[in-house]
């Protein structure tokens, strides 16, 4: 099973390969939405150069929508990555599945658009587009998932950790809220704001940036128990995204679930041991045993 995990510097790459990460993903400027940490194209030079010393994989995310007059950016970008050899380029928007295929790099993307990819089909039609990975949506239940992963022929992700996105808007919702206020609040790219709803007792992050606002969950996906079912039914790809967090909360949660698939310990064994680390961190199992309500 391979484990795809977020670094916050480039120095980090060595300590995730001695916590035995097998690749990592990161963003870049103006191309990347809702990344861990954002890395200069510099510094993703370097990023290339130590993971490719390590033997690690490198992940990029490509992951904004983009408009048409946005499109001969995005060439440049996908012909830059190329040029640097990384290893895959996460993306949702259609634009760049057609602009890759014009370069002959279609092998390289990995669709990953958060709640669409709900069934067998859906994640066959775009491999059969000719990439190389579909992250299966994290909103649908254990049964589900594994069911998708061994009818499916050719690679699928999950999600394996971290805060999920649940909206992305392309307004300043924070900024014109505060506006309205007639406060001046100094909300740009601040990870420490949350949302409380009435009638539940969960804080979402929420984050202004270039792109807009994004609501993230207000629990952290947890997967010590499942993770032995997923590899079974065939999941050889899983993510752990630290965003909110740090090198050590992604070494941590790296390190128990590799002890599970060693048999070290039991899942819920990992999962106890996890909630006394990071006691606030409201893990749950998401959508894992609870149906949603809408049917595709």
């Amino acid at each position: 099973m391979e484990f795809i995990v977020t670094p916050f510097h480039v120095e980090d790459i060595t300590r995730l390969h001695e916590a035995n990460a097998d690749g990592v993903v990161v963003a870049t400027p103006f191309f990347s939405a809702r990344g861990a940490a954002v890395f200069t194209l510099e510094e993703l030079v370097q990023l290339r150069s130590l993971t490719t010393a390590m033997n690690m994989k490198l992940y990029v995310l490509v992951n904004r929508f983009f408009m048409e007059n946005e499109l001969e950016k995005l060439r440049e970008h996908l012909r830059y990555l190329k040029k640097l050899a990384v290893d895959g380029i996460y993306y949702g928007d259609e634009s760049v599945l057609y602009e890759a295929k014009k370069l002959e790099m279609e092998h390289l993307l990995i669709y990953s658009p958060d709640t669409l990819t709900t069934s067998s089909q859906d994640v066959q039609y775009y491999l059969d587009e000719g990439i190389s990975m579909v992250t299966i949506s994290k909103d649908i239940t254990l049964e589900e998932i594994c069911h998708i992963a061994k009818q499916v022929k050719g690679e699928c992700e999950v999600i394996l950790h971290g805060r999920l996105n649940i909206m992305h808007s392309k307004r300043r919702l924070l900024s014109n809220y505060f506006d309205f206020l007639g406060k001046k609040v100094d909300v740009f790219n601040k990870k420490d704001i949350y949302l409380m709803e009435e009638t539940r007792d969960e804080h979402m992050p929420i984050v202004e940036d270039d792109l807009g606002t994004h609501v993230f969950s207000g629990y952290t996906l947890v997967s010590f128990e499942e993770i032995k079912q997923l590899a079974q039914s065939g999941i050889r790809h899983v993510r752990i995204d630290g965003i909110f967090h740090d090198l050590d909360y992604v070494c941590k949660a790296l390190s128990l679930y590799q002890a599970v698939l060693s048999n070290e310990m039991s899942g819920a064994q990992a999962k106890e041991e996890f909630d006394k680390c990071y006691p606030d961190d409201h893990a749950t199992s998401g959508f894992y045993y609870v149906k949603t309500s809408k049917v595709k």
